[in-house]
């Protein structure tokens, strides 16, 4: 059974290209075959990591996106036994997430034997409110089986709700009990220690994946050390995911 992931997000600069290409090096490390894909029609940083190999998706006319312009990649996705990532950008988040509603698409692919999974990052700082606005957005709009996995970005500080952690939240907890939740990762804040936040700054500015860190000759063993540990803290956090 092959899973589909979408990464979704109406905030933009919240890291959901970070947590596509984690999760991508993820499930390629656990064996997955994969298709990846980027929509984002303004910034498409998931296309710039190139050992990935990412297609771009053009999904807008006279930049305009046009939900009809998804109905090739929805194809592709039917069509393969890859798991599949997809990655989005903010303006992409409404037009998509309405058309995969609309349109009835975790009822199809669950009926076509694959499992989906919706990504969404949420982050502290100015953009809290937004994030959380989103994945609200999320828990009303998926169905068909179709299950949520939630992103905590702590780069911006250890994101909390009125002193409450997002498991707490009332949003949270009914689409627990409604099934809708897959599971949680978090990506720790490293900024506290400059030589990890220059490590992981050098990776992800550099588009390199891990595999290619550890075969690089830019990357000294310390600083590998440290991206084997940042991003196997994520694999981690992962591994507790109900992906079942």
């Amino acid at each position: 059974m092959s899973n589909v992931h979408f990464i979704l997000q109406g905030k933009g600069g919240c890291g959901k290209s970070l947590a596509a290409t984690l999760l991508a090096q993820y499930l390629r490390s656990s064996g997955r075959s994969l298709i990846c894909a980027d929509t984002d029609p303004v910034n498409a940083t998931f296309t710039q990591y190139k050992s990935l190999d990412v297609a771009h998706v053009d999904i807008a006319r006279n930049g305009t996106v046009v939900q009809s312009k998804f109905d090739q990649i929805m194809q592709v996705i039917m069509e393969s036994d890859c798991d599949v990532v997809m990655d989005n950008g903010a303006s992409t988040f409404l037009p998509l997430t309405k058309y995969l509603a609309e349109n009835d698409i975790f009822q199809i692919f669950a009926e076509a034997g694959k499992r989906v999974f919706v990504h969404s990052v949420l982050t502290s700082g100015q953009a809290k409110t937004d994030t959380f606005n989103g994945f609200r957005e999320l828990v009303s709009r998926i169905g068909g089986g179709a299950k949520i996995v939630v992103w905590e970005n702590e780069f911006w500080g250890p994101i909390d709700y009125e002193g409450h952690p997002l498991q707490r939240t009332a949003v949270f907890r009914d689409a627990q009990k409604a099934g809708k939740i897959a599971g949680c990762v978090k990506i720790i804040d490293w900024s506290h220690n400059d030589a990890f936040a220059e490590a992981v700054q050098q990776m992800t500015q550099a588009h390199l994946t891990l595999d290619e860190v550890e075969a690089s000759a830019d990357f000294n063993f310390v600083v590998k050390n440290r991206l084997r540990k940042v991003v196997g803290g994520v694999f981690n956090e992962l591994d507790q995911v109900a992906w079942q």
